[in-house]
């Protein structure tokens, strides 16, 4: 590997790496105008935090269509990614009377995707890490960012969601498939992100069986020697 090569990888390295914080800090910041009651001071400045963020994200998404050699391919694969670095809180400020849609909290929920997708797919990127460590840390993030989705289509419509406890507890019996019954989402948006706690929990459970049946099977034919 030349100087040249070194230096491009370094850089991308770093480059992904920054990638990675402000999408963390994205979903963080998405989390925290769901679940808490944000003063409208603290409020302007997360604003123009975010608002600085869509920026660099958006120039992101262009230098990279810049570059790609299909352009109607890439546009295809990163439409979400594009309308996720839209800084709503700035275009829509004019039009407030949007705020009363439900169209805006979908958009929300593009935020918060765009923050908890490169992370997911940066568990995802490194082989070496264990299939436990992995199995984890994807159930946390998904459980996590699926919880704030849903306690941002339900609160103040669902009767039986007073707190976002109540929606953690929701989501832990529906990731286990439990399903008590005694909190259900009553939403559309609320359904989908159910829905797909059940899918990635009987996935994941699977997932987690047959490691440990893995984990058991070397343990013993190590125990005898083989």
């Amino acid at each position: 590997m030349n100087e040249k090569a070194k230096v491009q990888s370094s850089f991308g390295k770093w480059y992904d790496f920054v990638i990675l914080i402000l999408s963390t800090y994205v979903l963080i910041q998405f989390s925290m105008e769901i679940i808490l009651k944000i003063p409208d001071g603290t409020q302007k400045v997360l604003n123009w935090i975010d608002f600085s963020i869509c920026i660099l994200f958006l120039i992101d998404w262009f230098f990279f269509f810049v570059l790609s050699t299909n352009k109607i391919e890439y546009t295809k694969s990163k439409t979400i990614d594009l309308i996720a670095s839209i800084p709503f809180a700035q275009v829509l400020r004019p039009f407030r009377l949007l705020r009363s849609l439900r169209i805006l909290k979908t958009l929300r929920l593009l935020r918060g995707a765009k923050g908890a997708v490169p992370l997911l797919r940066f568990l995802l990127k490194n082989p070496a890490r264990s299939a436990l460590t992995i199995y984890f840390s994807l159930t946390f993030v998904i459980y996590f960012y699926c919880s704030v989705g849903l306690y941002n289509f339900e609160k103040e419509v669902n009767k039986s969601i007073s707190s976002f406890g109540d929606v953690l507890w929701m989501s832990f019996t529906t990731l286990t498939s439990v399903g008590y019954g005694d909190i259900y989402p009553v939403t559309t948006g609320g359904r989908i992100l159910a829905a797909i706690l059940v899918i990635c929990g009987m996935g994941m459970f699977s997932l987690l069986t047959a490691e440990f049946a893995s984990i058991i099977l070397r343990y013993v034919r190590t125990e005898k020697g083989e």
